[in-house]
């Protein structure tokens, strides 16, 4: 997913052989990954026969004093964390000047190799960063840094179940870096105060990349390839944008003080969006990531039996199909069309309107904000429009009033002339 930030010098993975008189123990059946940071083998620990996963850290790290009493101090916190969303960590030590951390082993794929350029939908988006959320806070809450959270430090189960793993830069909360201390992180997830302000990283750096692996998660692309809100490149709530705008704040007082309150958000989305967002739009993607974990561990998967498919209606019989004689007492009949094929007898046809009842009833889609930001110009316009139709004919009217007083004032007010008897015209003689 990107090299590290001030990667040691180029390691040299032992091949299994090599190391199978180091560890007495185990059986090392072969090696999983090799990156900067070391190598990880998959072993069978013969005590428990149990399958672990054995990582081997370069020797540069073993001549550093500082580092492996560090080293010692985190192994020892991180064994203690028991959580479904973390990878268990059993034993540590140093062999043949090389540290090693023992650890559960996982069989499946990364969410990088999984979902890397794929851009999820927002069910399985919320499902994924809910349990690594819920794993981080668990590991916070024990005094536990991650430092470098990427999609390629998390593996999925073959149920899909995502795991925190690679705790080979986690460092306790109260040991902070000191200035002569190697910086380790990886570009575009690391949080920027751990390459400017190293002194000072805590556990809100895995918060920012957090954040990051949630626009990854929706746009299948990083924020540093494009900087446009995830909203924007793939079609979706507004309310994704907030959240990862707030966790990947350059500013560590303004992120989410705790993974958990980023899990609140995520609830809340779903919650709003309805049954929809993890009983339909994840079973998908998540039958998908279970698919592929499958297949990346080469684990052997039971025959499945499928099960006879539900008799289609017809309208007669099928051919080569027999009916038993009915033995019992005769019931009430049913209206049935004929027989299915392979002599059973054909399901009693359903009504009209317990099929209609038999479905799902989609909820209500709520305004979103985007519609929302629409619809309240339209509104204030329409106000502005009856405000100035209705002053209009205010002063229309009240110009027509002053109107007709103007002109009751010039017309002649003859009550006022005197009055002037005008006589009768006298009758002419016969």
């Amino acid at each position: 997913m990107g090299d590290s930030i001030a990667p040691p010098s180029a390691f040299v993975a032992p091949q299994p052989a090599e190391l199978a008189p180091l560890f007495p123990g185990y059986e090392i059946d072969g090696l999983i990954a090799i990156g900067g940071m070391g190598a990880v083998y998959r072993a069978v620990q013969k005590s428990l026969e149990r399958t672990v996963a054995i990582k081997i850290l370069p020797q540069e790290f073993s001549k550093d004093a500082a580092f492996c009493a560090g080293f010692e101090a985190e192994a020892k916190a991180m064994a203690r964390l028991n959580h479904p969303n973390l990878v268990a960590v059993y034993d540590f030590g140093e062999v043949h000047g090389m540290l090693y951390i023992i650890m559960e082993y996982v069989p499946g794929k990364s969410l990088f190799q999984a979902a890397h350029g794929i851009a999820l939908n927002a069910g399985e988006t919320i499902r994924l960063v809910t349990g690594i959320c819920n794993g981080l806070a668990h590991a916070h809450e024990n005094g536990i840094i991650h430092r470098d959270i990427k999609p390629s430090n998390i593996l999925l189960d073959l149920n899909g179940h995502p795991k925190i793993g690679d705790f080979g830069l986690a460092r306790p909360v109260e040991k902070k870096i000191q200035e002569n201390d190697a910086i380790f992180g990886t570009p575009d997830y690391t949080a920027p105060e751990v390459v400017h302000s190293p002194q000072s990283v805590d556990h809100r750096a895995d918060i920012f990349s957090v954040g990051v692996i949630l626009h990854e998660l929706l746009t299948g692309r990083l924020p540093a390839a494009d900087r446009r809100p995830a909203s924007a490149i793939v079609r979706g709530d507004l309310r994704f944008d907030a959240i990862i705008r707030r966790a990947t704040d350059p500013l560590p007082e303004r992120r989410y003080a705790k993974a958990l309150e980023i899990v609140k958000d995520l609830r809340a989305i779903n919650s709003s969006a309805g049954s929809r967002v993890f009983r339909t739009n994840s079973a998908a993607s998540s039958m998908d990531l279970r698919r592929t974990a499958v297949a990346m561990s080469g684990a052997a998967t039971a025959p499945r039996t499928n099960a006879p498919a539900k008799p289609r209606r017809t309208t007669g019989a099928a051919p080569g199909a027999s009916t038993a004689p009915q033995t019992s007492a005769p019931a009430k009949p049913r209206r049935t069309t004929g027989a299915a094929p392979g002599g059973m007898a054909a399901a009693p046809a359903t009504s009209t309107l317990a099929k209609h009842r038999q479905l799902p009833i989609a909820p209500i889609k709520p305004v979103s904000p985007k519609e929302k930001s629409a619809i309240i110009p339209l509104i204030i316009m329409l106000v502005l429009a009856i405000i100035i139709l209705a002053s209009s004919l205010y002063f229309f009217s009240k110009i027509q009033k002053i109107r007709q007083d103007r002109e009751e004032k010039s017309a002649p007010d003859h009550s006022r002339e005197p009055y002037i008897p005008v006589a009768k015209p006298k009758p002419k003689a016969r």
